[in-house]
């Protein structure tokens, strides 16, 4: 199975080692683009590849690993989803804790599913 990861951070790299491990092949995107995704690949060896977060989204499987703040402009911007499956780990370091962040989450996801 092909898995992109949409953001390249520890969660993300630590999701591909394993996946990797486990056969698949894994194109991990950022918000910097491919070029800034080579050591990492390096790292992370055969069957890892870099890719546009486009490239990502259209794998058989996209694990979302963006801070929580990034989700409702990271899946704005994505193309309609074609029948992938969709892990959701957005990173919630980066939140303030006052702040609940589940209905923008709720309204990305109904916007992103209204496209279709």
């Amino acid at each position: 199975m092909e898995i992109g990861t949409i953001g390249a951070g520890a969660f993300a790299q630590a999701f591909a080692k394993r996946a990797l491990q486990a056969g698949h092949k894994v194109k991990l995107s950022n918000s910097r683009g491919p070029d800034s995704l080579r050591e990492i690949v390096n790292q992370l060896g055969p069957g890892a590849t870099a890719a546009t977060k486009e490239e990502a989204a259209a794998c058989d499987m996209v694990l979302l690993a963006v801070p929580w703040d990034n989700v409702p402009e990271t899946l704005a911007s994505l193309p309609k989803w074609n029948n992938q499956i969709l892990i959701d780990g957005p990173i919630l370091f980066m939140v303030r804790p006052e702040i609940s962040h589940r209905p923008m989450l709720e309204t990305s996801l109904r916007a992103r599913s209204r496209r279709r």
